[in-house]
């Protein structure tokens, strides 16, 4: 047998039960394994040819054993840079049809106006799309509406879905699309609309907490209060007879920072209250963080209290009936701004390639701003900014080369890292924790958790998730 070594990217749990079971958790290929006590000393004192052969197998084959001799940080930027010069079967476009919103969160850092993409910007906006679509062949086009309040641009969303869709035909593609809201014009023949006739199959849309905590923080611009109004909406649409049949996944956030963290219990009551357990697809409160130069983050709770609080909101949603994503999966493609053709269209027609720096003077004449469809193609900008990503990791210019969560996080966002903000997700301070809730959830559900041990002769493993 030749030479191996348990994988740097391996985490292993507190002891589960009487007889110290724990869960492995294999980074590289996001898999949960449980093992016994007696596998695992094998394990961390590197005698591994004492393990069946069976079991052997199994476990290099999860990546939890590699060869000796292995760079296992080369192996996962190579796998990741794969995956984005190889992702050839969707183009994933964001669009900003308008710069107008009707809040006023005071944690926001874009600057809204009045302004729509207009005729002219959306026929350029189309024929850029179209070049990429010819130049690549595409299995599929999916398009993220974002904003301002994309909604509030709902004419304009039409008119180039029209387009859109046509394209989409003409060059064999198959077309969806999702909507980031705050929910506010989300009324339930608009929802229909967008699911019947523009493609929509993903809405995403933003609760602070229940009313008082909510309407602090994201009323309108007049300083209007919008939970009851958003809330409705919600209601009025999943409780259709027809809600599932229609097949658009419905998602709640929270954005949480040191005025509302106190807030999202009783939002999950509420959510409960109603049995939208049963019909969101997922609900997740997510920590504020600085935008377009602001300093939202110093309202914000820190990584690791948000860790801890996240834990009992875990609990909380279990027990309501939700079923949180407890494990991260493998990142290798972290977000657009890694991707080799992705970009993100304003109403200005202003082209990015990140998400984060339209409508704001922040980011004004940087090299975020790649171009701008007015003008000829030929003016813009090859320079992505942040496409060399995998390789600052590899350079160990943030600590993300040395972080065993990397495979499921990707670095997270490396424009934060950039701008000296901390990115690291939540998982990576509580992780022993979401595998103990993990394995009692299996409990729960009576799975039988069959484990490894070396005394057997035959080798049972099953993962947790």
């Amino acid at each position: 047998m030749s030479a191996y070594k348990l994988s740097y990217y391996t985490i292993f749990s507190e002891p589960l039960n009487s007889r110290e079971d724990c869960i492995l958790f294999c980074t590289r290929t996001s898999e949960a394994i449980l093992i016994s006590k007696r596998v695992r000393d094998v394990l961390e004192n590197g005698f591994l040819t004492k393990l069946p052969l069976e079991t052997f197998e199994y476990l290099e084959k999860k990546k939890a054993i590699v060869a000796e001799e292995e760079i296992e940080l080369f192996s996962i930027i190579a796998e990741n840079k794969d995956e984005i010069i190889n992702d050839n079967n969707t183009l994933y476009e964001v669009i900003q049809p308008t710069a107008f919103c009707q809040l006023g969160c005071d944690y926001c850092g874009q600057t809204h106006t009045k302004d729509f993409i207009d005729d002219s910007l959306q026929k350029n906006l189309i024929n850029r799309i179209r070049e990429k679509a010819t130049n690549q062949k595409y299995n599929q086009l999916i398009i993220g509406w974002f904003g301002g309040e994309p909604l509030v641009g709902l004419p304009q969303i039409r008119s180039l879905t029209k387009e859109l869709k046509k394209l989409c035909s003409e060059l064999n593609m198959s077309y969806r699309a999702k909507v980031v809201t705050n929910g506010l014009s989300l009324k339930e023949n608009i929802f229909l609309e967008l699911v019947q006739q523009l493609g929509v199959d993903k809405i995403e849309i933003t609760l602070d907490g229940i009313g008082i905590y909510h309407d602090k923080r994201r009323n309108t611009k007049k300083g209007e209060n919008t939970f009851d109004i958003i809330f409705s909406n919600i209601l009025s649409i999943c409780n259709r007879s027809n809600f599932h049949d229609l097949g658009c996944e419905i998602s709640l956030r929270c954005n949480v920072d040191h005025r509302n963290w106190d807030g999202v219990s009783p939002l999950i009551q509420l959510l409960k209250k109603h049995e939208l357990q049963k019909k969101l697809a997922y609900f997740y409160p997510i920590g504020v963080y600085s935008w377009g130069g602001n300093t939202a983050q110093d309202k914000s709770l820190s990584k690791e209290e948000f860790a801890e609080q996240e834990i009992n909101w875990f609990i909380e949603m279990l027990e309501a009936g939700f079923t949180p994503g407890l494990l991260p999966g493998r990142v290798k493609e972290v977000c657009l701004a890694v991707s080799k053709n992705s970009e993100m269209y304003d109403a200005f027609g202003n082209i990015f390639n990140c998400t984060e720096v339209s409508y704001t003077s922040f980011y004004e004449d940087t090299s975020y701003v790649l171009g701008n469809l007015k003008f000829n193609p030929e003016t813009y900008s090859t320079n992505r900014p942040l496409s060399d990503w995998n390789d600052v990791i590899l350079e160990g210019k943030f600590p993300c080369h040395t972080c065993k969560m990397l495979p499921v996080c990707g670095g997270a966002c490396p424009k934060s890292w950039h701008e000296d903000m901390r990115a690291c997700p939540s998982a990576k301070f509580n992780i022993k924790d979401r595998l103990a809730l993990s394995y009692i959830i299996s409990e729960k559900e009576g799975r039988e958790l069959l484990f490894m041990d070396t005394e057997t002769t035959t080798e049972f493993i099953e993962e947790v998730i």
